[in-house]
């Protein structure tokens, strides 16, 4: 009888441990973005965990409940966590033939700087992505004649809420600052702003008193059931033991009572 119910029962218990299971949603990141995702997916009421990746050393991955899953990797996409990974000017430069030419050289150089330069702006709170193309000439030493053209510079910063976290006129000065002869009002700056995080909010369920996601309701819900599942097997094994606890005792009686007749007769 109690092992009826247990195997019963198994299918409801291993679905509760799956539907529990932590999956990664993201992966392979720096600890600034693994921070970023975690807030977000915590501010849209995602339980998120940031831990060490194993297959990547130091960096790290963000896990979430397995019925959150499919609202996490949606509200990511939705943001653009984790973003675009630009190759800074260590990367840049290490990338090529062996003697490169001198335009090969600068466009390497130019997108290192460019990514070196999206790195910072992504560290400022609130911005979430941050793309900077630059236009800078390749200057030839041997034309003396030749006037120069000046650099030029185009952002664009997605960034969360209605006012930017940073103004326009200091983005122009940190660009400009990493590009010689790039002056601040030839960097062209555009700020977008991000819908509003409530708006991206996956919709609460109520669960009592309080307010839960729907990855965490269904887990809350299915273990009230194992946990309503394991009374029941608690009670059925304790009536069980019960029951063969009063066949023994009557069975012991009327062993007693067999035997009870039998001893006065030895006794004459």
């Amino acid at each position: 009888m109690l092992g009826g119910m247990v195997r019963r029962g198994a299918p409801l218990i291993f679905g509760f441990v799956a539907l529990a299971c932590n999956v990664p949603v993201a992966a392979n990141l720096d600890e600034s973005d693994a921070n970023q995702a975690a807030t977000l997916l915590e501010q849209a009421s995602l339980s998120a965990s940031k831990e060490r990746d194993p297959e990547h050393e130091g960096r790290y991955r963000i896990t979430v409940i397995n019925a959150d899953a499919a609202a996490a990797i949606g509200l990511l996409a939705r943001e653009s966590l984790p973003p675009r990974s630009s190759p800074g000017v260590l990367e840049a430069l290490g990338e090529g033939s062996v003697i490169p030419s001198r335009l090969a050289e600068q466009a390497r150089w130019t997108a290192g700087v460019a990514g070196d330069l999206e790195r910072s702006l992504r560290t400022l709170d609130g911005v979430l992505t941050a793309r900077v193309h630059l236009a800078v000439p390749l200057k030839d030493s041997l034309d003396v004649d030749e006037s120069p053209e000046k650099p030029s510079a185009s952002v664009l910063v997605r960034h969360r809420g209605a006012t930017p976290p940073i103004a326009a006129s200091e983005v122009q000065r940190l660009v400009a600052g990493a590009v010689s002869g790039l002056a601040p009002e030839q960097v062209n700056v555009v700020m977008t702003p991000s819908p509003s995080l409530r708006a991206a909010q996956p919709d609460l369920v109520r669960l009592g008193p309080i307010s839960v996601s729907p990855g965490v309701g269904s887990v809350l819900r299915a273990s009230g059931g194992l946990v309503v599942l394991l009374n029941l097997l608690l009670i059925s094994g304790i009536f069980y033991l019960w029951t063969r606890l009063r066949t023994s005792e009557v069975a012991l009686g009327e062993a007693r009572a067999k035997l009870e007749p039998a001893q006065p007769a030895k006794r004459k």
